[in-house]
C-alpha cells in the first residue's frame, strides 16, 4: 500500500530525500500533461521550476488547506502564468498544440486502420476544440478532466469559488460541445 502524499511530505520534512523523489515520481505525468497543454513549448521549463518551488516551499505546505496534488497544480498553474506572461508577444490562448500530452502509448492490441483514422480524426477535433477555448474555460476542463481534481481542489488551485468553477466547467463544455458539432456537420 502506498503511503499518501502528506506522509510522505512529512517524512520529506524529517530528512528523507527518497519521500520527496515518490511525490515527484507520483505528479510528474499529471503535472507534465496539465502544463503542456497550457504551455506546450514551455512544458520542461515550467514542470522543473514547479517542483524546484515545491520542493523549496514544501516548509509552507498545509494539508489542512489543500490537498498535496492540489498544492502543486495550484504551483503548475503559476509557474506557467509566469512564464507565458514573460514571453508576451504570444496570446495565451495560442499555447498548447497538444504534440505531448504526457501520456504512454497504448499497450492494447492495434485497432483496425478505419478504427485508427477515425480516433484520430476524432482526437484532433477535441484537440482543437479545446485550443479555440477561452484559457478560463480550457483551464478548468483540464484540471477537471485531465488532472481529475474535484470542483473544491479546482477552486483552491483558481483561487475561484467552487461555483464559479462549475460555472465555467459547464460553459467551456457546452462551448466544446458547440465546436465540436460544427466539425462534424462540416465533415459530413
Amino acid at each position: 500500500m502506498e503511503k499518501p502524499d502528506e506522509e510522505l511530505v512529512v517524512e520529506h520534512l524529517a530528512g528523507n530525500e527518497e519521500a520527496f523523489t515518490l511525490l515527484v515520481k507520483r505528479h510528474l505525468k499529471g503535472i507534465y500533461s496539465f502544463v503542456a497543454r497550457l504551455a506546450a513549448e514551455e512544458a520542461d521549463d515550467i514542470v522543473q521550476d514547479t517542483f524546484l518551488k515545491a520542493w523549496k516551499g514544501l516548509r509552507s505546505y498545509d494539508s489542512r488547506s489543500a490537498a498535496f496534488k492540489t498544492w502543486l497544480t495550484r504551483i503548475a498553474r503559476n509557474a506557467a502564468i509566469d512564464h507565458l506572461r514573460k514571453k508576451k508577444p504570444l496570446v495565451f490562448s495560442d499555447f498548447g498544440d497538444g504534440t505531448e500530452d504526457g501520456f504512454p502509448d497504448p499497450e492494447d492490441s492495434e485497432p483496425l486502420p478505419d478504427e485508427a483514422f477515425a480516433r484520430a480524426e476524432d482526437a484532433q477535433a477535441l484537440e482543437e476544440a479545446l485550443k479555440s477555448l477561452q484559457p478560463l474555460y480550457r483551464e478548468v476542463i483540464l484540471l477537471r478532466d485531465m488532472s481529475q481534481l474535484t470542483f473544491e481542489e479546482m477552486g483552491a488551485v483558481l483561487g475561484a469559488p467552487v461555483n464559479t468553477v462549475r460555472s465555467r466547467y459547464r460553459r467551456g463544455l457546452a462551448r466544446m460541445k458547440r465546436l465540436l458539432e460544427s466539425v462534424h456537420q462540416k465533415g459530413m
